[in-house]
């Protein structure tokens, strides 16, 4: 009826409802955009960044060849292949008395991981924090050698919490997290983990050789970006330079090459072209050019800005080290 206004208030409810559902809506849009824009634009950072660093590795390769790729160390001693802070840091041990170091002993020598663990805990909570940092690391070390890997995360991780420890003491506590999150197949952990490892102790072997294996299964796995892929692949070059000069045996330059070589007959890019410069380094040329002029015919591994980033890197050390300045 044209005087009926029973309906109005249900009409009126229902307009402030759909006024109030398009506010949100648009509140939404409004929020959204740049949140977006702000992860657009950090991606493109990070490439830009990625590739910079991608060209100054292979400028410095250039100019200097294998050389160029030893790591700067901040300690004149080397870690030997399979060394932890164990071995190299006797002296942490300074504050305990003889007693306990004598008991420690012992349960080592009678393989008695148990009674080892019962006599490091009242040593962590000592007053000095390079004592207290060792019984927690080798706690973790010994719970991970019995697969007790929580336990082994946790005292890790209280054992970087503990203050006043140099960062290159501080890399076997994350090399530790590095080979647990490995046994996990937690790959972004591992990778992070061990990553820190390297940059607290460039000259950490095991840290080197496992972040090789990681990032290789990283760099094959599906649906990474272009900054990963470029870094993944630059750090693996690091290390294929690093580990030989660490372990002062030059053959591991063919050892690594072999290994990768053998990954999936070289149909990732990435693999071809480590393989063929550890073949180059270890003097074998002509199975250097083979194995780089594979990495031209391989595609869809990897991003296609990244893969072609690496066959251009590869199709330019076929015939040799590309520098005019060659020493």
């Amino acid at each position: 009826m044209p005087g009926d206004t029973r309906g109005r208030p249900l009409f009126a409810a229902l307009s402030l409802l759909l006024a109030a559902l398009a506010l949100v809506c648009l509140w939404g849009l409004i929020a959204g955009a740049p949140q977006g824009d702000a992860d657009g634009a950090g991606d493109a950072l990070a490439r830009q960044r990625a590739l910079a660093q991608w060209e100054a590795l292979w400028s410095d390769l250039a100019a200097c060849g294998e050389a160029a790729l030893r790591p700067e160390l901040g300690d004149t001693s080397l870690r030997a292949a399979g060394d932890t802070v164990f071995m190299r840091y006797r002296n942490l041990w300074g504050q305990v008395d003889e007693d306990a170091r004598h008991g420690l002993q012992m349960a080592a020598l009678s393989s008695d991981p148990q009674r080892k663990l019962d006599l490091l805990r009242p040593l962590v909570s000592t007053a000095d924090p390079l004592t207290g940092f060792r019984a927690l690391l080798e706690m973790a070390r010994v719970q991970l050698r019995l697969g007790a890997l929580e336990p082994a995360r946790e005292a890790a991780q209280r054992a970087l919490a503990v203050p006043k420890v140099p960062p290159r003491i501080q890399a076997d506590a994350h090399f530790i997290l590095g080979v647990i999150a490995w046994e996990k197949q937690s790959l972004d952990t591992a990778e992070t983990a061990l990553g820190r490892a390297v940059a607290a102790d460039p000259g950490f072997w095991d840290a080197r050789q496992l972040r090789l294996l990681v990032l290789a299964r990283q760099i094959g796995r599906p649906r990474q970006g272009v900054a990963a892929c470029l870094d993944r692949t630059r750090q693996m070059i690091l290390d294929l330079g690093a580990l030989p000069v660490l372990a002062q045996d030059r053959t591991q330059f063919r050892d690594i090459a072999d290994r990768f070589a053998a990954q999936g007959d070289l149909t990732n890019p990435a693999f071809a072209l480590l393989a063929g410069l550890g073949y180059r380094w270890a003097g074998d040329t002509e199975r250097a050019r083979i194995t780089l002029a594979g990495a031209l015919t391989t595609g869809g591994r990897l991003p296609a800005e990244c893969e072609q980033q690496i066959i251009e890197k590869a199709d330019a050390w076929l015939d040799g080290q590309p520098t005019e300045d060659r020493p």
